[in-house]
Parts: structure tokens; sequence; C-alpha cells
């Protein structure tokens, strides 16, 4: 196809920023309003490419047993993006929500303080933004405890990790990596951190899953075997 000069011009522009200009295939246009929906009712700190790749990884894994998780919620953005997709099946969120604004002196919660500050979700704001979907399950406190009670045979099939911090991100793999049904994916943003992204490569070595980095400072895997 041949290029306009307006589209040369945009492509080069956008270019120089380190970025890239992709027309959206017309089966598409759904994802992207709702990924417009979402930023107008609460912050979604994906980029648009991060966005559309976390809604197709929550489509693919709908048509697998098991259920869905996110840790690391925020402000509700990426999980209902999730929502949109995993039709009546359960999802987990789990999040420190404000609780550590009382003062907790555990060193986990002080590592999770000491990086975020006072800048957190607000649990019932995320509860009012969910609202209208159907069997959405909140785990608040700093992980790995606020996994504690979840039935022992409990399996997931698509888990998104958005926690920041090397710890966490690698208690959430230690818990979630086994609990995944063949064919699941665990999808890990901020892989762009060269902290995060050490972590996940060692995590993976050996192990039979590929991880795949992808241009938007996420990374995935597909849980192989049983």
């Amino acid at each position: 196809m041949k290029q306009s000069l307006a589209g040369k011009l945009l492509r080069a522009f956008v270019g120089s920023r380190g970025a890239i200009v992709a027309p959206l295939a017309s089966g598409w246009q759904r994802e992207r309003r709702l990924i417009k929906e979402t930023r107008s009712k609460t912050q979604l700190l994906l980029t648009d490419p991060a966005a559309l790749h976390l809604l197709a990884c929550a489509r693919a894994a709908s048509r697998l047993p098991g259920v869905f998780a996110e840790a690391g919620v925020f402000r509700g953005g990426s999980a209902r993006l999730i929502c949109e997709e995993k039709g009546d099946g359960d999802i987990h969120l789990f999040d420190v929500f404000e609780t550590l604004q009382d003062r907790s002196t555990t060193p986990s919660a002080e590592q999770v303080r000491a990086h975020f500050g006072s800048v957190h979700g607000c649990e019932t704001q995320v509860r009012e933004l969910l609202a209208g979907y159907a069997n959405v399950h909140f785990h608040t406190g700093v992980f790995p405890e606020s996994a504690r009670g979840l039935q022992d045979d409990l399996r997931f099939s698509f888990v998104h990790l958005d926690m920041d911090l090397v710890a966490p991100t690698l208690a959430a793999l230690e818990f979630f990596h086994p609990r995944l049904v063949p064919g699941g994916i665990v999808l890990v943003d901020d892989y762009c951190d060269r902290f995060l992204k050490s972590c996940v490569d060692e995590w993976f070595a050996g192990r039979a899953e590929t991880l795949i980095e992808l241009p938007w400072s996420q990374a995935m895997a597909i849980r192989q075997g049983g």
C-alpha cells in the first residue's frame, strides 16, 4: 500500500521519539473504544498497545478452565479491561490499596511503602468501578500474605502482574506459576525495569516456558505441561 506524504511525516515524527504508528484491524475497534472509555473513568497506566495486548491475553485465557488474577490493581483500570473479557468467570484482585496507611512495620510492608509512598488506589473506588462485573474478589494487603485463605485447589488461566518491585513479583511468580493450568498465561508489566527484568529472566531460566519480551515493556509466558 502506497503511503501518503502525511503518513510518512507522521511516522517519521513519531519514530524520532522512539514510538511507532500502526493501524488497527477493523475487528479491534471495540477494544480501542473500551480503552478510551476506561481512561475516562479511572487512571490506566498502560499504553494503548500494552492495554490491547492485555485484552488479547484475557480473551484467549477465557476459553481455558481456571480463574483470573491480577496482582497490582492500583485504581482498577487494567482490572476493568480484564473483566470485559473474562465473562462470568472469577477474578481475584490483590493490592495493598490504602492499607499501608496503618503504618504496618513488617519488612514487606515497609518496602512497598518506601516505593509507593502515598500513591495508591482506593479499594472503595475500585469496587465501585467494577461493580457491574460478576465474581470479582478482593484480597487486600501485602502479597503473598493477602493470598492466604485461597482454596488449595484453585487454578488460574490468566495472571497479570503489575507490582513494580522485585520481591513481590518473585513471590507472585512462586505462588501463581504452579497453579496455572496448561496453556495459562502470565503477563508481567514494567519489564523495562532492569531489576525486574533480571528477576523475571532468572526465575524463568531453565523452565519449560518461553519468555516473550514485548516492545511495550511487558513480558509474557504460557504455561507448559501439567
